[in-house]
């Protein structure tokens, strides 16, 4: 029995599955009565209806019923304890946004940020200049940021390297701890996200009591061909209201809007790019197949994973999530019933998703991931690489797509 079918059975039964387990998570528990879902609800004046990583078209913006936007705060210190540039700037920006009509909503940076600058989280004598950081952050963006998210998807390697789930979960916490109290006082929302990890959201249970959210970020049917249903996204949101009674926020959702199977020959011609006539041969000549690599995905798997065998980079490039990059495809099984990855089908999903979504109780928002399509992949760095670089709502010269006027009636009906 092939790894192929069972793959696909396993797909059919979650087919049936996931709806029935969703009523059962998600069945109202009068949650809008909730102290902790008022008070959120409060905090932010209402459900959150945001955008990550906006441009600043204001008209379009607002025109889109979209009224938070969501972006990273650059490490604010230069090393001689002066305002970095990029901090400054970022903080401009927040200010003309809030100005403007659109509330901020700023994710904290990076542990390897912080190491860059000779703060460990992994040092207990860097504990309590981290929390200087994590404290000049609220008190230097109170009158500008409505919602903080500790760091960002700490479950991922490439956002968490070189920690642990354990010390990532730390480094959360320990920023928690100073930026809480300051967040209640001056009427700040504050959390973290959760997104693939089953182990995260049980760590992470020992700050429960330092949130006012927990977040979901969610990308059903862009990076596995197992799940295929809308209600995952009320499954997973059910599941983490029941496990943590906080209020959920999507802090990040999408749909990559174009791309499609490249096929075997299409792979073939991928390798053959390189100069390899199959995946055996590439396995065979690992050291020399990993340096014809593009130079981001190329740094990034020998910074992440400097040990491994060859057959543990063959697994990484040919199976695991990097194939996408590499042969710049998105294969076939990619996607959610319904909804192709076309500009059609993209705008169909949220068309989908956001009713369901803001249906429970316990949901106080949700974000969409992104604003604008993008030039390159962040990952692999390849213009044709549809992976990262189709989910926005605009196209790359500010143009609305479909998914755009999707999002715009779907907050628009929100309550």
């Amino acid at each position: 029995m092939s790894a192929t079918f069972l793959k696909r059975l396993l797909a059919l039964i979650l087919s049936f599955l996931i709806p029935a387990l969703s009523f059962t998570f998600t069945r109202s528990d009068a949650a809008r009565k909730d102290a902790g879902v008022a008070a959120a609800l409060d905090k932010t004046g209402g459900l959150v209806k945001g955008v990550c990583h906006a441009h600043e078209d204001y008209d379009l913006l607002r025109d889109g019923n979209i009224e938070w936007e969501r972006s990273d705060i650059p490490y604010p210190f230069n090393d001689d304890g002066t305002l970095s540039a990029s901090y400054l700037w970022w903080k401009d920006e927040a200010q003309r946004y809030l100005e403007n009509g659109i509330r901020v909503f700023a994710v904290t940076p990076y542990p390897d940020e912080f190491i860059e600058h000779g703060l460990d989280p992994r040092d207990p004598d860097d504990r309590t200049a981290i929390q200087d950081v994590a404290r000049f952050f609220v008190e230097d963006l109170k009158d500008v940021v409505g919602i903080f998210q500790v760091s960002n998807e700490l479950s991922v390697d490439r956002f968490r390297a070189p920690l642990t789930l354990d010390e990532a979960a730390a480094f959360i916490g320990m920023q928690l701890e100073v930026m809480k109290p300051l967040c209640d006082k001056y009427g700040i929302l504050i959390g973290y996200n959760l997104t693939a990890s089953v182990e995260q959201p049980f760590i992470m249970l020992q700050y429960n009591h330092l949130v006012d959210y927990v977040g979901l970020d969610c990308y059903i049917g862009c990076f596995e061909d197992i799940l295929h249903e809308t209600d995952t996204f009320t499954l997973f949101a059910g599941a983490v209201r029941q496990l943590t009674g906080k209020p959920i926020l999507f802090c990040e959702f999408g749909y990559i809007g174009e791309g499609e199977p490249k096929g075997a020959e299409g792979k073939a011609a991928v390798l053959r790019e390189y100069g390899y006539e199959s995946e055996e041969a590439a396995t065979a000549d690992m050291a020399n197949f990993l340096q014809k690599l593009p130079p981001r995905i190329r740094d990034e798997i020998l910074r992440l994973y400097p040990d491994a065998t060859n057959e543990e980079y063959a697994d990484m490039l040919f199976n695991g999530e990097y194939k996408n990059h590499l042969y710049r495809d998105l294969p076939e099984g990619y996607s959610i019933n319904g909804c192709p990855h076309t500009p059609e089908g993209q705008a169909k999903f949220f068309s989908e998703v956001i009713p369901k979504i803001f249906k429970l109780d316990y949901v106080i928002g949700a974000v969409v991931y992104c604003w604008s399509d993008s030039d390159a992949c962040y990952v692999c760095g390849q213009t044709d690489c549809p992976v990262e670089t189709r989910w926005g709502l605009v196209t790359r010269d500010g143009a609305p797509k479909p998914a755009y006027y999707a999002v715009q009636k779907a907050f628009a009906d929100a309550a």
